[in-house]
C-alpha cells in the first residue's frame, strides 16, 4: 500500500511538472486542523451484541504542505500533502443494556490510534485578475486515503478479551476545497483554505482469531492556513 501512495504522488508530481519550464509553481507550508466527522455503524462479529458498540474518531492538527503548478491566469493544479496525522479513536456505546457492565462503562475511552495518509490532487479555479493581491478560489479533485500504523490500546485489548490487531481498508473519493490567497509580492503569499473529501472504509479487528467489523465513513473538515512561495 505504501507503494500505491508513492506511485500516486509520483504521478501527480509528474503531471505538475510535465509542461513548460516557464510555468509558475507555488509551494505552501502551514498548519492544518483535521476534524474527521466520522460516521460509523455498529460492530458485527462473533460474541458481539448487535447494535451495541460503535466508535468515533477524534480531531487532530498537523503540518500541511503542497505544490501547485499554474496552468493559466485562472487555473492551477495542486498536490496537497502533509505530515500524516494520528487520530485517537474512542469507543461509543450505543446499547449499554446489551453489554457487560465492565464494557458499558467504557463509553468514550480511547480504544485505538490510527494514522491516515491522504494525498489529494486538486484543480483550482481562481477568481479575479492575475495581478490582484486578493484572490478567492474553489477546487475539485480526487483523494486517496490509506490508514496505517494502527495501534490497539490496553483498554481496547481488555474490552475485546485479548491482544487485538486492527486494519482499515483504503479509500478513493472526490474532494473539494475553497479558500483565498493574499499576495504580499510576486513571490510570497498567505492562504486560508477549507477542504473536504469522500472517505469510506471498513475497520476489521482480530482478537485471538475472532474478527469484528465496523463500516465507517468520513466527511472531514480540514482548515488550513499556509505560507506560499512562488517561483
Amino acid at each position: 500500500m505504501k507503494k500505491s501512495i508513492l506511485s500516486l504522488s509520483l504521478i501527480a508530481v509528474g503531471t505538475l511538472f510535465a509542461s513548460s519550464a516557464m510555468a509558475q509553481y507555488t509551494v505552501q507550508v502551514g498548519g492544518a486542523y483535521v476534524d474527521p466527522n466520522s460516521s460509523a455503524g455498529t460492530a458485527t462479529g462473533a460474541l458481539t451484541p448487535l447494535g451495541a458498540i460503535s466508535l468515533t474518531v477524534k480531531p487532530q492538527t498537523t503540518l500541511f504542505f503542497s505544490i501547485a503548478r499554474e496552468i493559466n491566469d485562472q487555473w492551477d493544479l495542486q498536490l496537497a500533502l502533509g505530515l500524516p496525522p494520528t487520530h485517537d479513536v474512542a469507543l461509543k456505546v450505543t446499547n449499554a443494556s446489551a453489554l457487560p457492565n465492565s464494557v458499558a462503562t467504557q463509553d468514550g475511552v480511547i480504544i485505538s490510534k490510527v494514522r491516515q495518509v491522504a494525498p489529494t490532487l486538486f484543480a483550482n479555479y481562481k477568481f479575479g485578475d492575475a495581478g490582484g493581491k486578493f484572490r478567492p478560489f474553489v477546487g475539485g479533485g480526487i483523494n486517496y486515503t490509506q490508514f496505517d500504523k494502527t495501534e490497539s490500546t490496553p483498554a481496547n485489548d481488555a474490552i475485546n478479551g485479548g491482544p487485538t490487531n486492527i486494519k482499515l481498508s483504503d479509500s478513493w473519493g472526490l474532494a473539494w476545497q475553497a479558500g483565498a490567497v493574499y499576495k504580499f509580492d510576486k513571490q510570497w503569499s498567505m492562504s486560508g483554505t477549507y477542504s473536504t473529501a469522500q472517505v469510506q472504509s471498513v475497520i476489521t479487528t482480530n482478537t485471538l482469531g475472532i474478527e469484528r467489523k465496523v463500516d465507517i465513513s468520513f466527511r472531514p473538515s480540514v482548515f488550513i492556513v499556509a505560507l506560499g512561495y512562488s517561483f
